[in-house]
Formats: C-alpha cells, structure tokens, sequence
C-alpha cells in the first residue's frame, strides 16, 4: 500500500565468501628457512653485499637448529662431528686434496686424530655419537651469532665496529645447508645443489662418491676460482627460469 513503511529485507552475510576473503596463506618454519637459504646462495652467487648475505643466513640457520632440536638432534654436535669426521675418513682412504696434504703441521694433527678415533675409510656419519657439554654449546652459539647479533642491535653498544675479514658466509651456507639436509632429504632446489657442487669443486681430487654430479664438480673446478661464482649463479638462474 502507498504511504506504508516498506520493510527493508536483511541481507543475511555470505558465510562462505567471507570465508573466501579472510582465507590466508601460512608458511611453516622450515619453508620459511628454505626460502631464507636458497636467497641467501643465490646473493652469495651474485656477489651482493656480505652483510645482507650474511643476516639471511643466519636467520635460516638459527631456525635450522632449532627444528633440530625440536627434533631430538643437536646442532653443535652435529658440527663438531663433521669438522673432522671427513677429514680423517678421507686421510684413511688417502683421498684428502693436496692443498691439506701439503700442510705438515696439519697433517701431524689429523694423523694424530686419527690414532685416537674410531674412523675408518668405511665409517659413516652415523655410526658414531658425539656429546657436547653446555658450555661448549654456549660458547659456539655467542661465536656464531655474533656477527648476526651486531647487525640486529645497537642498544648496548652503538659504537661498536665490526672487522670485516671475521665474516665467513660461504662457511655458514654450508653449515646451514647441511643442517637443512639434516632435517630433509630435499636437495634444497636448484640453489641447494648447485652450491654441494660449488663446494666439491674447492676440492675436485676427493671424489664424492655418494654423489652423482661428480663430472660437473670436474667441470667447474676447471673453471677459474675468480669466475665460479658467477658462473654458479648464470647455472641457477637457467634452473630458475627452465
């Protein structure tokens, strides 16, 4: 009728559409680290600044280790086994490089590790256990995150100076990529594999023979040592970009 009150219907909100809109994407903590890390190899390939590089990185690994802890593994133990487990399992199978050989003094010491621990040319990373005290876990973790802890605060010491030459980012990739590995048997994508084969080209005598990239290690070790990164890079981007 004219002149009476239409009722204005209420529109009921479209649950399912609202859903829609607030549906947002997550990301897991090791994916975030995965992403972390394959940036960071590719900046390290491009010769991008050290200091980006570097909180990148440390950023991946600190998350790293904490996964492997979440997971029953430790991290600096873990480290303190492979820093010399390939080495002496390498000094028996008399496949170490000849820049290592060469060292006397370091040869006297691998040799007098090797009297004292049960490695053989067969043994594998896991047939032995290594225990670390909690001291000795602190102690790396204030060594390791210094650099990262210098580029993140400044409250306490704003005038503090950072050396340079103490920035070992090709140290901490591999450390992260093998904490990454540590965790999944993902090669970490192309940047993941093509930075084992960066580093098995450091050292083209000792055959990786786990490993089924060993003709490519080969070639890049040709390649002179100034041009491998760069070229590294050229080969992930084509990867990338396949």
């Amino acid at each position: 009728m004219l002149g009476q009150r239409r009722r204005l219907r209420q529109v009921r909100p479209n649950r399912s559409v609202n859903k829609m809109i607030e549906n947002k994407i997550h990301i897991t903590k090791l994916a975030a680290a995965e992403r972390q890390l394959r940036a960071a190899i590719r900046m390290y390939f491009e010769d991008e600044d050290e200091l980006a590089i570097h909180t990148v990185a440390s950023a991946a690994y600190k998350v790293l280790a904490d996964l492997k802890a979440e997971r029953g593994l430790d991290e600096v133990a873990d480290w303190h086994l492979t820093s010399f487990f390939y080495v002496i399992r390498d000094f028996r199978r008399g496949t170490l490089p000849s820049h290592l050989t060469q060292n006397e003094e370091f040869m006297s010491w691998v040799a007098g590790m090797a009297a004292q621990l049960p490695i053989s040319g067969d043994t594998k990373p896991e047939d032995l256990a290594v225990t670390v005290s909690r001291r000795a876990t602190i102690d790396y973790w204030n060594e390791k995150n210094k650099t990262a802890n210098f580029l993140k605060h400044a409250d306490r010491d704003p005038r503090a100076a950072l050396p340079l030459d103490e920035i070992d980012n090709e140290a901490l990739l591999m450390q992260a990529y093998c904490a990454y590995r540590d965790l999944t048997p993902d090669e970490l994508g192309n940047e993941g594999l093509v930075f084992r084969i960066f580093i098995g080209a450091k050292s083209p005598e000792t055959e990786i023979t786990d490993y089924e990239f060993n003709d490519l290690v080969q070639k890049i070790s040709a390649v002179p040592e100034s041009e491998r990164k760069r070229l590294c890079g050229h080969i992930v981007r084509g990867l990338n970009t396949a």
